[in-house]
Parts: C-alpha cells; structure tokens; sequence
C-alpha cells in the first residue's frame, strides 16, 4: 500500500459526505428541512437513506440556521464552518498524496504547519464568539483552512510507516 492510500480513502469519504450536503436538500421538496434544532447530540431525524446525512448532522454539528447555507429553500445538514471543513480536509488530502511518506513532509514542519492552520481556524471561531459577527462565508473561508490543516495532519500520521519512501 502506498502511504498516501488511507488519505485517499478518508478524501473519497468526505467527497461523498459534501455531496450529500448538496444532493439531499435537492432530493426533497424545497423547504423540507427548516428550523433544525440547533444542539448537537439531539436526533431529529432517523437513519434512512434520503435522511442519513441530516442525521449526522445531528450528532457532529450545532446546525443554526444563521450559520448554514440554504440549498433548495432546505438548510443544510452541517454549518457553513464545517462544509468548509470537510471541503478543505478531503481537497487537502488530495493535494497532499503525492508527498505521503517522503521527507520533508513527514517531518515536523508539516505539524507545525498543519497546526497553525487548524488555529487559524480556531482564532476565527474565537473572535466571532467575541464579536458577535454572522459571516458564513468568512466561518467558510477558516473551515477550509482548517481542514486543510487537518489534512496535513492526518497524512502525516497516516504516512508515518512509510516515511523515507520515494527518496532517492
């Protein structure tokens, strides 16, 4: 197995989660999911095929109508943050398959550097909590970096049994 294998298989995931973000809302009637509840935890909807999606949603994300996007008059079933999120971790690990395994991005500077993105992030969550702004696509925006932050992060440990592979 390549070291970049187990960051392609967590990107396919999550390029399968954003486009049921997208498709679901378009599968039903315009409207048909509105006013989520806005705790995570709390289940509002069952596993069935056509609402799987919103059921994770359920449990991994806050849903507040002000901080998601709309798609067919239906909110999405995560924030604006957290699509950006996953958009940014499976694009990251993407765009960082090809250095899985090789030096120098098995090294530290590649935490170092995934961390700071991943603060990023973090500070932005921060200052809205302090400011009190409502900007979807600035929490977007950070969500991107973020996630690629996490990205970097993932394929680092995940190459890590592989480190030194593809020098010459």
């Amino acid at each position: 197995m390549r070291a970049g294998t187990p960051g392609i298989l967590i990107a396919a995931f999550l390029f399968t989660v954003l486009a049921l973000i997208a498709a679901v809302p378009m599968a039903y009637p315009a409207g048909t999911f509105v006013s989520l509840d806005g705790t995570t935890g709390v289940m509002d909807h069952g596993w069935s095929a056509g609402q799987f999606i919103y059921a994770l949603g359920d449990m991994f994300c806050h849903q507040q109508t002000e901080r998601s996007f709309m798609v067919n008059g239906s909110q999405t079933a995560f924030c604006a943050r957290d699509i950006g999120l996953i958009a940014g971790c499976a694009s990251g690990l993407l765009l960082t398959y090809g250095h899985a395994g090789k030096r120098p991005f098995t090294e530290r500077k590649t935490m170092y550097a995934g961390s700071i993105l991943i603060s990023v992030m973090a500070a932005e969550w921060a200052a809205g909590a302090v400011l009190g702004y409502d900007w979807d696509m600035l929490r977007f925006a950070a969500g991107i970096i973020g996630g690629a932050g996490i990205a970097m992060v993932i394929q680092n440990i995940a190459s890590e049994p592989w480190k030194g592979e593809g020098e010459s």
